[in-house]
């Protein structure tokens, strides 16, 4: 057994073994936040308590995931107590101890689902073997973690600000698991690459991480913020049998404060996949939104991405971004009809988040659909111009947008495009899909460890080790 004595305590971890034979030590679910619980709900996170004894670090708690209501079961699952962490180390200091660098893991979800402490969805079994210090983190989600109702009391983005309270206990703990807190890569996939990007945006996270790695997904793809949360807020206390004002912001706050967390959960799935005014396009609903600043140094975002990335004003570090050649497969399982209303119609300016003139619409249409269907081959799937339009659309224009404004900054930034399909891609085989080219979030399972492909051989093998040393060896990189 492993043991270490942090800021708040003394932890009790354990030795484990990945099926190479590697050696490392983990410690499980360790809280880096007070449980935002009772009048904490819809509140910025605050800093952990201590605890008397040793803590048991050895196993995790499965009802420690963020409350969320699961996209296959439709069952709420989870707990509000939900501000966990999970460290992985390969080598306790000792008196000759080298600090190793540090990875910190954001999960996706589309901020409304997700978990990162459970260790057979994201192990740190293939990345770990190359001396790194892993760390994977829980965050609260959908209006629990991005009701904004503008008071300081429910200000918004929360779910981002759980992540900047980890990246705090990180730079205040990493030390004794032998981590490097001068050496910090953040990296998620999803909206945990949004959030990767949120960071490096927000003053909050300025020297809290010094690289950046983000597989598919990007704080300018539409689905990563919400322009209209009091709206939403609005339409979900409705939904819940809120008869006051909504102009009482207070009332609407104490109002939702006092619902059942399951009842949130439900209700708010409910209110955003009704919500019309997206045009059938992706919407999670409860995610990151642009803040009113109260001038007492919560805020996390105050102003647009865009405008921030155009001025140069965020955190320079080293980034690799990029993307999987048929993110549209995403748009596929869960808006099938938007494919067949773009591949039937041809009408892609639908689906723009702003309104054209009658001309225009009709110019700029017939120009994206010559775009998008001059490669097509005899033999290329029916739907190929839908998938590739919402490929573009929904995650490669605002990955690409966000690369060439921080790099015209003079900032390095390195960009791939996944495209190999092998027998471990994730998202094929969660979905069942069995189609041409590399689907969102297929190259998750060749960097963390999941159930669903913890096996590979041959090229997926060859693929997995290359794509866990390039990252490695970035996080190494001074």
């Amino acid at each position: 057994m492993a043991t270490v004595v942090i800021q708040q305590g003394k932890l009790q971890g354990k030795k484990s073994w990945n099926d190479s034979g590697f050696e490392y030590n983990e410690f499980l679910g360790i809280p880096y936040a007070k449980p935002p619980l009772g009048p904490l709900r819809f509140k910025s996170p605050e800093p952990p308590e201590k605890w008397a004894g040793v803590r048991d670090a050895t196993v995790v708690n499965k009802n420690n995931v963020a409350l969320q209501l699961d996209m296959f079961t439709n069952q709420v699952i989870g707990s509000e107590d939900c501000l966990y962490l999970n460290v992985y180390t390969p080598k306790m200091p000792d008196e000759e101890f080298k600090l190793l660098p540090v990875m910190v893991f954001i999960h996706g979800g589309g901020f409304v689902v997700g978990n990162g402490i459970l260790e057979n969805e994201h192990g740190p079994d293939f990345l770990i073997e190359h001396n790194v210090v892993i760390v994977t983190i829980n965050y609260r989600l959908s209006v629990l973690g991005f009701l904004c109702l503008d008071i300081p009391e429910a200000a918004g983005n929360m779910g981002l600000k759980d992540q900047v309270k980890a990246l705090e206990w990180v730079q205040n703990n990493i030390v004794h698991f032998n981590g490097d807190k001068n050496n910090v890569t953040i990296f998620g996939i999803s909206a945990g690459a949004a959030s990767v990007e949120y960071h490096l945006v927000s003053p909050r996270a300025k020297g809290l991480f010094h690289k950046a790695i983000l597989h598919s997904g990007s704080c300018l793809n539409h689905w990563a913020v919400n322009y209209e949360p009091k709206k939403l807020a609005n339409l979900l206390a409705i939904k819940l049998g809120y008869k006051n004002s909504s102009e009482d912001v207070n009332s609407l706050k104490e109002f939702l404060i006092n619902i059942p967390g399951a009842d949130l959960m439900v209700s708010a799935s409910e209110v955003c996949g009704n919500y019309t005014t997206e045009k059938g396009r992706i919407f999670f609903g409860f995610v990151p939104t642009i803040e009113k600043d109260f001038s007492n140094g919560d805020a996390f975002l105050t102003e647009h991405p865009y405008r921030l990335l155009m001025q140069g004003l965020f955190n320079h570090v080293p980034i690799i971004k990029g993307f999987c050649n048929r993110e549209g497969y995403l748009t596929y399982v869960l808006k099938p009809k938007a494919i067949l209303d773009v591949q039937e119609i041809k009408n892609f300016t639908s689906y723009w988040s702003f309104d054209l003139d009658s001309d225009d619409k009709i110019e700029y249409s017939e120009q994206m659909k010559k775009a998008y269907s001059m490669n097509i081959k005899p033999g290329d799937d029916e739907d190929k111009v839908g998938i590739d339009f919402f490929s573009d659309f929904d995650f490669v224009s605002g990955i690409w947008t966000s690369g060439k404004l921080i790099a015209r900054k003079g900032v390095p930034v390195r960009f791939y495009e996944f495209n190999y399909e092998g027998k471990i891609n994730f998202f094929k085989l969660v979905f069942g899909i069995n189609r041409t080219g590399t689907a969102h979030g297929d190259d998750h399972t060749y960097v963390l460890c999941h159930k669903v492909a913890k096996e590979a051989h041959g090229h997926d093998l060859v693929i997995r080790n290359t794509m866990c040393q390039m990252w490695t060896n970035f996080a190494k990189s001074r």
